[in-house]
């Protein structure tokens, strides 16, 4: 996670209006865990902004966002001054949303089973018509996202007897995959891939657990259409 603390000072009379407006510009915004401002009790133009953020990237990028590229130009006029600015690294506490960021390439589930079949768009027809899954995201033909309810599966093509022989496995979204990538490692987890950035917006890393079963632990650190990396958004 990313966090930031900074002090502002607003001109005389002016601190509840630019107030309002810094609230106003911090409506749906990806990727942002916490966002609190307050006033300083010992200087009425005093405010306090603390920001939580589940990385750097999203933060500089909501810089673009147009109700905050409107709010930092309605609010300029009334602030006098930026002082104290910190950059700090959140690790958690009372209140802080863990909701996970939205990436158009990721169901938004939390733990994720990855179920292998011979062919996969058999397995999909089957699992929507039988089950009652709906078809959220469809990659190639080796690969599908199905979602029921919060819940959602990936459906992945089994291979067998190669070198990337492949059976059923899991994913789990996690806020720092970094952290976890590095406690799991003390641990003795033995590792697949180390925490690494792919293309359709998420960082993750790989270990297998003490059966020889596969766990993909990821974190999203942007939004990315998965049209942009060969998947196909289901209506």
């Amino acid at each position: 996670m990313y966090g930031l603390m900074g002090k502002m000072t607003a001109v005389p009379n002016q601190r509840d209006t630019l107030i309002a407006i810094l609230l106003e510009g911090i409506t749906e915004m990806s990727g942002c865990l916490s966002y609190v401002v307050a006033r300083d009790p010992a200087d009425e133009n005093v405010i306090w902004i603390t920001e939580v953020w589940d990385s750097e990237e999203n933060h500089r990028a909501s810089l673009s966002l147009p109700q905050v590229q409107q709010a930092i130009a309605q609010a300029r006029p009334l602030i006098a001054g930026f002082d104290d600015h910190t950059v700090t690294e959140p690790v958690g506490g009372h209140g802080l949303s863990t909701t996970q960021p939205h990436n158009r390439s990721m169901p938004t589930a939390v733990v994720i089973p990855e179920l292998a079949y011979p062919d996969v768009r058999e397995a999909v027809a089957w699992l929507c018509h039988v089950f009652g899954f709906s078809e959220r995201l469809q990659i190639g033909n080796h690969r599908a996202q199905l979602i029921y309810g919060d819940g959602a599966i990936i459906v992945t093509a089994q291979s067998t007897g190669t070198a990337t022989e492949f059976h059923h496995a899991v994913m789990v979204r996690v806020a720092d995959v970094d952290s976890h990538y590095e406690h799991a490692r003390q641990q003795g987890a033995q590792i697949g891939q180390p925490p690494t950035d792919y293309p359709y917006g998420e960082r993750q890393y790989t270990a297998v657990d003490l059966h020889g079963r596969r766990w993909t632990f990821s974190q999203t650190i942007t939004d990315i259409d998965p049209a942009t990396w060969g998947g196909r958004l289901i209506d």
